[in-house]
């Protein structure tokens, strides 16, 4: 087993409180140096949990003490009582599938249990130290709180981020003295966090929400150092292996390019000869050329002679086209005379009605005056009627008794008589207007139609 300073170790002080006498689960690589350290801080026994059969067996033949145990973590092989652990300590998540995990890890703690599950934080740049890894999955913040949130009551997230500095203290103080913390020269007042930690647990658990755990500093410059003293080698090997890859490039692409060279002359002398042979086929082809123009040259002269007869038969039809046209012309004024005839004839007919019709509707016509001076003479022959019953009427008057009202009477006849009367008449002259509507209509149909 592993007892080198690692970043996870900080996870066994952080856990002390709740690790003390207690029954730890540790879930992580079965040679990390944390499980002995859950054993310095107080726990009482500690069970390994790693997915690597290898390393659990080879953690199990370097194991010297009864206080650790080791087992392979795979799927369905968590063969652990429900309850059987006070604490769990899991220095990455990622190690497994972390739902299926956490599940196990809740039935696995007792009621009161408690859960520590960290994960690497993917984005940190500069660790401070270098972490171990899982070989599993990479876990954000988000991704492991919703994994540990959906089986825990009870979850609190926590960051690890590196303390780098000196300690100012009294050589004699008097009494226990408070220490104080001076971020001031951070930027943004601390440092990256390398780590995500989740504490879960179904009870409410009281734990540091600012802790500091100082390591030794000549085990973190020291290792500093030798990881500094085998990069160098390294890096000059890498950096003597990429000149002699270089070269070796060079040195080929050279030999490439004579061959290349050598291609190319070659297929110069091949563009030579068909050169000479192109040129054989071009004279070759110049020659049948200027036979085909001879031959072209005759037949152009029997063309123009076709050509000549041709413009002499055009001369012909276009004699004809233009006697053609003449009597097109005459055809379209003949045309348009007749069409000028059927204007006036048109225009007479719209003008007014047949004989026929103007002899019936001048019949209707007189016949309807006719009846109009019937009606006004029956009219006139009505108002002397009218004037007749007044006089008549006021001489009734004149001649009826004192006690009778005469005025009145005469009045009353004579305004029953005009008022019948001045109804016919009224009636007349109405059917009269009715009668000379009608005829008017009908004779101004009579002209349209025509």
């Amino acid at each position: 087993m592993s007892s080198a300073i690692e970043p996870a170790i900080v996870l066994a002080a952080y856990a002390e409180p709740v690790a003390t006498g207690r029954r730890v689960l540790f879930v992580g690589p079965a040679l990390s140096a944390l499980p002995a350290r859950l054993l310095e801080r107080g726990a009482r026994l500690v069970h390994v949990l790693d997915p690597d059969a290898v390393r659990v067996a080879e953690a199990t033949a370097k194991n010297r003490t009864n206080s650790i145990s080791f087992s392979a973590l795979s799927d369905g092989q968590l063969a652990l009582r429900d309850g059987a652990f006070d604490v769990c300590v899991v220095e990455d998540a990622g190690i497994t599938d972390p739902v299926s995990l956490v599940k196990r890890l809740r039935k696995a703690l007792t009621p009161r249990g408690v859960a520590i599950l960290a994960t690497v934080n993917p984005e940190v740049r500069t660790p401070l130290m270098p972490h171990r890894g899982s070989g599993g999955i990479s876990l954000d913040y988000y991704a492991l709180y919703d994994a540990v949130k959906a089986e825990f009551e009870h979850v609190r997230m926590l960051g690890q981020a590196p303390f780098v500095g000196y300690v100012v203290a009294d050589f004699a103080p008097e009494g226990t003295p408070e220490p104080s913390l001076d971020t001031a020269f951070l930027p943004n007042g601390a440092e990256e966090p390398e780590l995500f930690i989740a504490v879960a647990s179904q009870q409410p658990v009281e734990l540091e929400a600012f802790a500091v755990v100082q390591l030794p500093y000549r085990s973190i410059v020291s290792g500093a150092s030798e990881s500094e003293a085998v990069r160098r080698p390294r890096s000059a090997d890498k950096e003597a292996r990429a000149k002699l890859a270089a070269l070796e490039g060079e040195l080929a692409a050279e030999r490439q390019a004579a061959v290349d060279k050598d291609v190319e002359l070659m297929s110069r002398r091949d563009a030579v000869a068909a050169r000479d042979a192109q040129l054989r086929e071009a004279e070759t082809r110049v020659a049948a050329r200027e036979t085909e123009l001879r031959e072209a040259e005759k037949r152009a002269t029997a063309r123009d002679a076709e050509l000549r007869e041709a413009q002499t038969r055009v001369f012909a039809r276009d004699a004809e086209l233009a006697a053609l046209r003449q009597e097109l012309e005459n055809k379209n004024h003949q045309l348009k005379a007749q069409e000028a005839s059927l204007g006036e004839l048109s225009a007479r007919l719209k003008s007014g009605p047949s004989p026929e019709e103007a002899a019936a509707a001048a019949a209707e016509l007189t016949s309807l005056e006719k009846t109009l001076a019937e009606r006004g003479e029956r009219i006139r022959q009505l108002e002397r009627d009218l004037r007749e019953a007044e006089r008549v009427g006021k001489e009734l008057l004149r001649q009826l008794p004192p006690a009778v009202d005469p005025a009145e009477t005469a009045k009353k006849m004579a305004e029953t008589e005009l008022a019948r009367q001045l109804a016919k008449s009224q009636a007349d002259l109405v059917a009269t207007r009715w009668a000379l509507d009608a005829s008017t209509k009908r004779t101004a149909s009579g002209a349209e139609n025509a």
